[in-house]
Order: C-alpha cells, then sequence, then structure tokens
C-alpha cells in the first residue's frame, strides 16, 4: 500500500507562511521554530521550511512524501523506470528510512517507511 501523507513546502519565510495557514486557511501548526512547522491538515501534514535536506536541484518547490511498506522494494520500481535518485535509503534522525527521487515537473518524491514511532502532537 502507498499512503500519500506528508507535503513539503519550500517557503522563504515559515512564519510568514504559517500565519497566512492558520489566519486565511484555517490549519494549526502544531510544531513551529524559525527554521520549519508543520501544520495539521487531516489526512496529510503539511511541513514548511526554507530549505529541503537533500540538494533539490533539478528538483525544487515541492517535496510529496509517500509511505510504503519497502522502501528497498520502491527504490527498485524507482530504478525500472529510470528514475533520477537524489538520496539512496538512508536512516533519518526522526525514525524514517526514506529514498528521495526527482519527479515530474520539478517535485521530490520521498518514499519513506517510519522504523521508530513518530511523535505526536
Amino acid at each position: 500500500m502507498t499512503k500519500f501523507d506528508n507535503l513539503d513546502l519550500i517557503v522563504r519565510d515559515v512564519a510568514a507562511a504559517v500565519d497566512f495557514f492558520e489566519r486565511v486557511v484555517g490549519l494549526e501548526a502544531r510544531v513551529v521554530d524559525e527554521h520549519f512547522a508543520e501544520l495539521e491538515s487531516g489526512e496529510v501534514t503539511i511541513m514548511l521550511s526554507p530549505t529541503a535536506m537533500i540538494p533539490v536541484k533539478p528538483a525544487s518547490g515541492m517535496i510529496l512524501h509517500f509511505q510504503v511498506e519497502n522502501v528497498q522494494k520502491a527504490l527498485e520500481r524507482a530504478n525500472a523506470y529510470g528514475a533520477t535518485v537524489l538520496m539512496e535509503p538512508m536512516l533519518t534522525d526522526w525514525g524514517t528510512e526514506s529514498l528521495l527521487i526527482a519527479g515530474p515537473e520539478e517535485i521530490v518524491i520521498d518514499l519513506y517507511r517510519w522504523i521508530a514511532p513518530h511523535y505526536s502532537a
């Protein structure tokens, strides 16, 4: 099963973006600091930051996160398709195994699985 559950938006001003999404859209921020924020949006978490964790050229501006059961199989599928791997599967500090690939229209795709329980608000 593949599940879309996180959306990264690369923004210049995290505080202003949080203000917009809270005031205009009606979302609630659950994590906010100068360089990162998370907004609760039901099934999909919206994350805001001024940079991405990997170089995003040729991809820039957006990272779509898809939870998968097996990251190695996701890598095999990406390689079979001829996708550009931006970051080989790696363990992250926040408890995931993550694979980043270049998607269409300069979108970065994160195919990941939880290996440790994720935090709650």
